[in-house]
């Protein structure tokens, strides 16, 4: 019998279309979610925003990128060629020396150019050329300057030395013939710590004077308020200058370093403590 229903969509034969399903009837099958909908569901909010960071191929590089700059951190002595006091009094604003791999067609592995050393007859400057018959193979794993690993251990085990009776300037010398990688690579162990460590601070006082603030309520909250609106009202940059320069000149790099992270993190509260 066809079905006459004026709403029927019809094919061109005049004849509705019917469809059958073979598989048994069942009254709940449009609540049913296949397992990856399962899976998504059920993930918790951190798995979430891992699997979204996963996905986001910038956030992953950059990601990594800092990570091992982190690393980094942990080993500078290890990873710095010479030691950041360590003064070449030949070599004063000296160009980077570029690491070669070929010479003459010949593979050598990683080598640099030994430096020539010329002065110009005019302004008397410093001229240095690398001297392309003289390839000086680098040293890798090798003992080098000793160091103190983080100041309590002493050792000279470097990833990568210059080369026996040779120099290697990766980014060159600065005005008293230092090597600017090594000092940069010190660097960055100050440079990154001080923000986490900042921050760390920050979230422990904010943390405790907020959390006292909200439990106790009453003066304790107005006081709370008061001293954050207090230090908010100062301009921040200008109050780190002035805090940065009032430390005593007398005080050692370690005392400045925790100086300065100490400053951050009495400047940086308030925001977190009120929020």
């Amino acid at each position: 019998m066809t079905d006459t229903t004026p709403n029927t969509p019809r094919s061109a034969s005049g004849k509705a279309p019917h469809y059958v399903s073979q598989e048994p009837w069942d009254p709940y099958v449009a609540d049913k979610l296949t397992a990856e909908q399962e899976r998504y569901y059920m993930a918790g909010q951190w798995k979430l925003m891992w699997w979204r960071f996963r996905r986001h191929r910038p956030a992953v590089v950059s990601g990594v990128f800092l990570l091992l700059m982190y690393l980094s951190t942990l080993i500078s002595e290890f990873i710095a060629p010479y030691d950041l006091h360590t003064r070449h009094s030949r070599y004063i604003f000296a160009a980077p020396q570029q690491v070669h791999l070929f010479h003459e067609g010949k593979f050598l592995g990683p080598f640099v150019y030994g430096l020539k050393t010329d002065r110009d007859p005019m302004t008397l400057q410093r001229i240095y050329t690398p001297d392309p018959t003289k390839p000086q193979p680098l040293r890798f794993f090798c003992l080098g300057e000793k160091y103190e690993f983080w100041g309590m251990i002493e050792g000279s085990f470097h990833f990568v030395c210059p080369p026996e009776g040779g120099t290697f300037f990766w980014l060159g010398t600065d005005r008293l013939g230092r090597d600017m990688f090594s000092r940069i690579v010190y660097a960055a162990r100050i440079s990154l710590t001080i923000g986490i460590i900042g921050i760390a601070l920050s979230f422990a006082l904010a943390l405790v004077l907020g959390g006292l603030a909200g439990y106790y309520g009453g003066w304790v909250d107005s006081v709370v308020q008061r001293i954050t609106e207090i230090i908010k009202s100062f301009p921040h940059l200008p109050l780190w200058l002035a805090l940065s320069a009032a430390l005593p000149v007398t005080w050692s790099p370690l005392l400045v370093y925790f100086g300065i992270t100490i400053i951050l993190a009495l400047l940086d509260w308030p925001g977190l403590g009120r929020d």
